[in-house]
């Protein structure tokens, strides 16, 4: 009974897994600029992470959509999270 059980999930479970291969991935397109919010001040190491990432965003063109870094800290980062 307990083996019995156990092929029908580990069929189950490649059936679905063999679906899902079989559907194409959809590409997802932003429609809006693309806003990195760095809940910390200027120059700091998440504002240069951040930036980093919008440089190689738009030299290599991964979204037609403008990538821009906005800095807000205060209130201990609750405001940017």
């Amino acid at each position: 009974m307990r083996n019995t059980s156990k092929v029908l999930g580990v069929a189950a479970l490649c059936f679905g897994g063999a679906v899902a291969m079989s559907i194409p991935a959809q590409a997802w397109e932003p429609t809006h600029p693309i806003e990195i919010i760095v809940p910390a001040g200027t120059g700091g190491g998440a504002d240069q992470m951040a930036r980093v990432m919008q440089g190689i965003i738009t030299k290599h063109n991964l979204s037609k959509q403008s990538v821009v870094v906005i800095n807000q800290s205060g209130g201990a980062g609750g405001e940017g999270f």
